[in-house]
Parts: C-alpha cells; sequence; structure tokens
C-alpha cells in the first residue's frame, strides 16, 4: 500500500475520534480513504470538512481540546496557512496528531517532494518525527498518538514522509490487528479538558513570568519525550510490530567501523544504504545514520554514531543563507567532535537523487575531505546541473 493509505489504516486503528482535513497534494488521498472508510463502516470518527487548512487545525485543536483524539494532515501552503493555529496547540499542552506529506514551498508553484515546510516547523514545539518508508509511516502514526498523550509530553506530534515518493508509492506494509494496537494503545490522557460543567480558561493573556515559564514547560516537555519515544518503541515492538526496530529515535547502518559517515532523514536514507553497500565494495568504509526524530533532537545518539568520524549532512531543506537545517543541528551537537564535517542539501524542488548521484556525492566528499575538514556545498545531479536558470530578468 502507499504511505497515505498506511497513514490512514493507522488513524482507524488509532480509535481516532474527530478527523478536521483539508485537501492538499500529496496528501489528499488520506482523507479520500478515510472518508472511503467512513462510507463503509470501517471508521468510527466524525470527519469535518473545513475550507481551509487553518481551519483543519482548529477544528482538531477544538475537538482534542473537549477530549476527543483527533487527527489532521497537510503539506507545504497548507502547512503554512496553518501556522498560526500549530503555534497554539502546541501552546495549549494539547497532544493530537498531524501527518505532513512534504512538499516544496511556493513560490513558483512546485507539487513535488522537498523538507522545507517540515523543517521549519522544528521550534513550534512538537514532537517531530520523519519516516523512511510507508511501514514506518504507518508505526510512527500510531506511536504518536502515545508520545503525544503521554503526561510526560503532553505536547501535539507531526509525523512526516516525503511526497510522492512515501505519499503514493506502493510497497508491502504489514498491517497490524486492531487487538494488538489496542493493547499498546491506551485510551486518550491529556492535561485537561474543555467542559461547560467545569469551565478552566487558557490562551488568554499571560504576564511575562508565565509565559516564560510556559515555553520552558515545553522544552522540558521535549527533553522528556526522547525517554518516553524509546519506551513506546519499545513496547510497540513487544505488543504490535517486532520486524523494525523502535527502541531508539534514530537508526544507524554499517556504523560500527566506518571512517565515514552520512547523515540523512527520509526516503533517500534507503538510496544511502545501498549507496554505502556499494562504496563498501569498492573499499570506502562509509555508514549512514537515519534521523527519525528532529524533535526531540537525541544529541546522544547522534554523538555515539558520529564521534571521530568524517561526516558528510545531506539536507533535502535549506534555510538559505546557512545551509541545510539538518547540517546545523548536526555541527551544533558535534562540531569538534570529528575530524571532518560537510553538509550538502540537494534534491529540492522534486529533483531526483538515487543511488548513483549519493555515491558519487560520496566519493566527492572522501576525496575532499583530505584538504576541507568543514565544507557546504549544493550537490546537483548531472542532467540537473546542465540547467540554466532564467531569471525574470532575462525574460525581459
Amino acid at each position: 500500500m502507499s504511505g497515505n493509505e498506511a497513514v490512514a489504516r493507522a488513524v482507524k486503528l488509532a480509535k481516532v475520534g474527530v478527523v478536521s482535513i483539508y485537501p492538499i497534494t500529496p496528501q489528499t488521498t488520506i482523507i479520500e480513504k478515510l472518508s472511503e472508510m467512513r462510507a463503509e463502516g470501517e471508521l468510527s470518527a466524525d470527519i469535518i470538512r473545513v475550507e481551509s487548512e487553518h481551519s483543519a487545525m482548529a477544528g482538531a485543536f477544538g475537538a482534542a481540546s473537549a477530549g476527543v483524539r483527533s487527527f489532521t494532515a497537510t503539506a507545504s501552503q497548507g502547512l503554512l496557512y496553518m501556522h498560526e493555529m500549530v503555534w497554539w496547540v502546541s501552546g495549549a499542552r494539547i497532544p493530537l496528531v498531524m501527518v505532513v506529506a512534504t512538499r516544496a514551498v511556493g513560490a513558483p508553484w512546485n507539487i513535488w517532494n522537498e523538507n522545507t515546510d517540515f523543517t521549519q516547523l522544528r521550534d513550534a514545539g512538537w514532537v517531530m518525527g520523519f519516516a523512511m518508508n510507508p511501514q514506518e509511516a504507518m508505526d510512527m502514526t500510531i506511536q504518536a498518538f502515545r508520545v503525544s498523550e503521554d503526561s510526560r509530553v503532553f505536547l501535539p506530534a507531526m509525523v512526516g514522509m516525503d511526497g510522492f515518493i512515501l505519499s503514493h508509492t506502493k510497497v508491502p506494509v504489514n498491517v497490524p490487528t486492531e487487538e494488538s494496537v489496542d493493547s499498546f494503545l491506551p485510551l486518550r490522557n491529556q492535561p485537561y479538558v474543555l467542559d461547560p460543567e467545569d469551565p478552566v480558561g487558557m490562551g488568554n493573556m499571560f504576564q511575562p513570568q508565565d509565559y516564560m515559564k510556559l515555553r520552558h514547560s515545553m522544552e522540558q516537555a521535549l527533553q522528556s519525550a526522547e525517554e518516553v519515544i524509546r519506551e513506546v518503541g519499545r513496547d510497540y515492538n513487544s505488543k504490535v510490530n517486532s520486524e523494525v526496530n523502535y527502541s531508539t529515535l534514530n537508526v544507524t547502518y554499517r556504523v560500527e567501523d566506518a571512517d565515514y559517515v552520512v547523515v540523512a532523514m527520509g526516503a533517500w536514507s534507503g538510496d544511502v544504504m545501498e549507496a554505502v553497500d556499494s562504496l563498501r565494495e569498492k573499499g570506502i568504509s562509509v555508514g549512514l545514520l537515519r534521523l527519525r526524530y528532529l524533535r526531540p533532537w537525541s544529541s546522544r545518539e547522534v554523538r555515539e554514531a558520529l564521534k571521530g568520524r568524517k561526516v558528510l549532512v545531506l539536507d533535502r531543506s535549506t534555510s538559505l543563507g546557512r545551509g541545510g537545517p539538518l547540517f546545523m543541528e548536526v555541527a551544533s551537537t558535534v562540531r569538534g567532535e570529528v575530524e571532518a564535517l560537510w553538509g550538502a542539501v540537494s534534491g529540492l524542488g522534486g529533483v531526483s537523487v538515487g543511488k548513483g548521484e549519493i555515491e558519487e556525492l560520496v566519493t566527492e566528499f572522501v576525496e575532499g575531505t583530505k584538504s576541507e575538514t568543514e565544507k557546504q556545498l549544493w550537490f546537483y545531479p548531472g542532467k540537473v546541473r546542465k540547467v540554466e536558470l532564467r531569471t525574470p530578468r532575462d525574460v525581459e
């Protein structure tokens, strides 16, 4: 099944009560599948059809505040349109889950994959996981409800997946039984419930000292989430799916004896793994650190995987003028503890980067680190390298 269908089935298995959603490519088939399930009597959730992504998050927020397990999904401009409500949900400490099928941000219009819409929310106070394949998209969506509703966290959670590469590509997925998910996912838990019979006030004007302490509490909750995610992952492995190891936030591949390590997030991690195998046959000792959670950020796991090695960070998004967001996160964690640190931005706007291109990039990195220990670059696959950008001035 596709990543979008896997997410829809996860929402059903989590016994979500309200789905508030507005269509936008490439996540639209999530809501189409959920609506199909609702029409056929497989899903009991109320589906709220709204007029915009801002209202989609507002609807999910309202339902969640009233004590109902809630879900929404979006991408790109839709995520930007709901941006204000994204911050209201985390500041209110209300658990809910959103899936982001990533897509480039306009202008100009571009419907293809890029992770900038996801990574630009890393300061919003959400738990942020990112799947490598449809199996992880399903498993991490189910786990996100439990992490979000844990009393040590009480923050919303989002699961990212690469648009089209995961959202629309069909692969075999192990769908857990309803009984196994029921044994793993308890009834909804949240810090307070809005109830007309027992009124509480939230979101009103905070005095400076209260506001600062609230932000501090969110910082502490995200730090607590690191161990919660490991606990939840171990329990998921025990009760639901033992085929994928969820006991750590991040995943390593052939790192133990590696001189060089590539850091990546999302679907192209699979291409990196194939490139790693191929490069090792050529005598290059390289491994992969796959980031599965951007928030919380596990400095411990990143440092353990990278310390003393030469590191190349791949970013499918950019913080213009500063390089890739993942590069900045890794640099702030291990700078001074690694032998070399390179960052490469690539794959923006749907530019295809596969095993062959990654092999080319890693080979350039291995040769380059003999003379340059720190560098950031934009990597263009061969065909893209030949394209000459026409600016508005050129058109004139």
